[in-house]
């Protein structure tokens, strides 16, 4: 019995794909109107963060987990000499050290559909942000589910759910 049941974890593990999220990024090119449109599969995971610094990009996650191993997230970051957008649609993003999603600068983007599970904070807004936050499961964050930080970031959230995390939501606004 106990030989059976290990043949049927190590097949089922055996049909799964690692790959990392960077590397998909670089190999992704520009359609639909982004600079770069990435879809995934739902049958691999996706390893590592991803940084964005320039261009318009689009994830497609198709429900796919991107398991970013106690590594920093996925970010976007822009300015006025290189703005940046991230819209990010149906996937799981997990282990995020610092956080699972982080717009920063005067990035603007959306995360639909999303669930963002164990990360040090699961979404963070910073700046001048414009991010729309929207029908995301937000659970077991260490610190917060949503960090909002300042007064500058716009950040429309509706029809989202976050539990257990250390604070569900959270908007620091000095001042």
């Amino acid at each position: 019995m106990k030989f059976t049941s290990y043949i049927l974890v190590l097949s089922f593990f055996s049909n799964i794909h690692a790959e990392s999220l960077f590397q998909v990024f670089q190999n992704s090119g520009p359609a639909n109107g982004y600079d770069v449109y990435i879809e995934l599969n739902s049958e691999n995971i996706y390893t590592g963060g991803l940084g964005i610094y320039e261009g318009s990009v689009y994830i497609e996650g198709n429900g796919a987990v991107i398991n970013l191993q106690d590594g920093g997230g996925i970010w976007t970051y822009a300015d006025d000499q290189s703005p940046a957008s991230l819209e990010i649609n149906r996937c799981t993003i997990i282990n995020g050290a610092y956080y699972g999603i982080n717009f920063a600068g005067t990035a603007t983007g959306s995360v639909t559909n999303c669930n963002i599970i164990n990360s040090g904070m699961g979404f963070q807004a910073l700046d001048f942000s414009v991010v729309e936050l929207k029908n995301c499961n937000i659970m077991a964050n260490e610190i917060y589910g949503v960090a909002i930080f300042s007064e500058n970031p716009d950040v429309s959230i509706s029809f989202c759910n976050a539990w257990n995390n250390g604070e569900d939501y959270m908007e620091n606004c000095p001042g």
